[in-house]
């Protein structure tokens, strides 16, 4: 039977996600409250109904994936979570956001003390394209087994155990590397710049870290429209980490740095950005 699946919200990740799940078999709705045009321009073209009272869509679905930034976690289950104590079918929530393994428990705490059903999941992948295999759902939680139905309708789900807040670690940790690495990336470029010694590091960084300078050429002018984005899952790291030694504190800093350069970016002058992408840009000298 056609599984419904509503996501919300649709944003880039969310609206491919649904598209990927429609042109896998499944129905899959939304709810625009609070949304963009945008947003619903992005659910028209992926096929997503739109639903627009949540009691409505809690009732019709089976599965909602909560797909939104990481300081709107929390007030999303908090908003659907009434209409899923009195469904007569209890859908499956699956928190699918960034954020660390004691905030992800906050948020099930009211589903597991009601034995709602409730899933931890952290995406790692770029949202999927057609042909793709698409990013991976890390998923944990006791509801992990039946959110797993959804690998039948092109989502590439991977179960690691009941306990909640275990996709949330992955996550956590793997976020912490990758988006991690660009923020060191950038403050240093930028340090360098700031400094007058630009030229030689690239010059240094050519000869001596040439894969990571390409890594660098490729992700961070790609990050800069993500940035904003990044900032509220840069703190959920420093959460993560409050118990290691300086790891905390390393996350906080990427998240104000984040947040300079989401500004910067909305901005007109783009002194920053454009610091950086001079100094990608640069050449070997012939």
């Amino acid at each position: 039977m056609k599984p419904t699946v509503a996501i919300i919200a649709m944003g880039e990740m969310g609206a491919a996600v649904g598209r990927a799940l429609v042109d896998g078999g499944a129905h899959v709705i939304t709810s625009l409250e609070g949304r963009s045009q945008a947003s619903a321009a992005r659910a028209a073209k992926a096929g997503v109904e739109l639903v627009h009272d949540d009691g409505a869509l809690v009732a019709k679905a089976d599965f909602i994936l909560s797909i939104v930034p990481p300081s709107r976690a929390a007030a999303l289950a908090e908003r659907l979570l009434p209409h899923i104590r009195i469904a007569r079918n209890k859908p499956v929530f699956v928190d699918c956001n960034a954020v660390a393994p004691l905030t992800v428990l906050q948020i099930a705490a009211p589903f597991l003390a009601e034995d709602l059903p409730f899933v931890d999941a952290g995406i790692i992948g770029l949202p999927p394209v057609p042909g793709s295999a698409g990013p991976r759902f890390y998923a944990s939680g006791p509801a992990v087994d039946r959110v797993a139905e959804l690998r039948a309708h092109g989502i590439d789900i991977r179960t690691l155990s009941s306990e909640v807040g275990d996709a949330s670690a992955l996550k956590m940790s793997y976020a912490g590397i990758t988006k991690g690495m660009q923020a060191l990336g950038s403050a240093m470029l930028l340090g360098s710049v700031r400094a007058g010694v630009s030229r030689s590091l690239w010059l240094e960084l050519q000869y001596s870290q040439p894969d990571l300078l390409r890594l660098f050429s490729r992700s961070l002018p790609q990050m800069y429209a993500k940035a904003y984005r990044w900032v509220g899952e840069m703190e959920e790291i420093a959460k993560f980490l409050k118990e290691g030694a300086g790891g905390s504190e390393m996350f906080t800093g990427a998240a104000q740095l984040y947040d300079d350069i989401a500004r910067d970016y909305a901005g007109t002058d783009r002194e920053v950005t454009a610091r950086i992408t001079e100094f990608l840009e640069q050449k070997e000298k012939v």
